[in-house]
């Protein structure tokens, strides 16, 4: 085959591999949105208000990951960069919507790990996030060698990890006060850190790469809410003593409604 007819016929193919990997992030978002209609039902809060969340998160987390960005040699767009930055942004959407905060992220946590566990798979095909060379990897088009899948094992863990969450909350009736995003902050955190040794990154300092950081402070991070989530729940009486900022069937502004409410009567 000529040079020219050869180069245009692999310009065609990569084009419908960053067609298969726009499409696969749809096919993620939509089977996120499925599962959500289901999954929203077991924690009895407002749905529209829910979804309302939901989207305005997107926004978000994208200036989240721009802005962090900016600060580091790597670049790019990545879910990891958002990752530690979103229960904030949960916590401020909640108390403008008045949607109770952590029942709210019990119910988002699973959704963040199936779209990741979804999307990952088609990184393969956009060539991004992709691993070292290996004889046993897949075809890299940007690369042009065969480089180790970690996309595909970084996305069975996500999946994994979003089995988890859901069994678990069925366990607990849906009754887990928090726990969920504690428990993906914390198993993301640390599979993603693992993986990332098998990533073809950039190392920043101690060969430790820049992603690599914020997996382990989304880890770091996990096991605080955790410690912080077991303790309440071995406490009961610390709860009852605190009834307001504990209470699940409350929404944040009207928890913090009745917050000044109180305060105004000890005066």
């Amino acid at each position: 085959m000529p040079v020219r007819n050869k180069n245009i016929f692999l310009g065609l193919i990569y084009s419908f591999y960053n067609e298969i990997f726009f499409w696969g992030h749809i096919l993620a978002s939509i089977l996120v949105v499925l599962f959500c209609f289901w999954y929203i039902k077991k924690f009895r809060i407002n749905s529209e208000k829910a979804f309302l969340l939901a989207f305005s998160i997107v926004p978000f987390a994208a200036s989240a990951i721009l802005i962090t960005g900016r600060f580091d040699s790597v670049g790019g767009f990545n879910w990891v960069r958002a990752v530690v930055f979103i229960p904030i942004a949960i916590y401020l959407l909640c108390s403008a919507v008045d949607m109770p905060f952590t029942r709210t992220l019990d119910f988002l946590a699973p959704c963040a790990a199936l779209h990741h566990g979804i999307a990952h798979i088609f990184c393969i095909f956009a060539g991004c996030c992709h691993g070292y060379p290996s004889t046993f990897g897949i075809w890299n088009k940007d690369k042009q060698d065969y480089l180790f899948p970690v996309q595909l094992f970084e996305s069975a863990t996500s999946l994994l990890i979003f089995w988890f969450m859901v069994w678990y909350a069925k366990r607990k009736k849906y009754d887990v006060h928090g726990i969920s995003y504690g428990q993906y902050l914390f198993l993301f955190g640390l599979t993603r850190t693992f993986w990332e040794f098998f990533r073809d990154n950039t190392p920043e300092r101690w060969q430790i790469s820049t992603f690599q950081y914020y997996s382990f402070a989304a880890f770091v991070l996990g096991s605080i809410w955790l410690i912080i989530t077991f303790y309440l729940r071995k406490h009961p009486e610390f709860v009852k003593k605190h009834e307001l900022f504990f209470k699940e069937d409350v929404g944040e502004l009207t928890r913090i409604k009745m917050f000044l409410r109180k305060r105004k009567r000890n005066r």
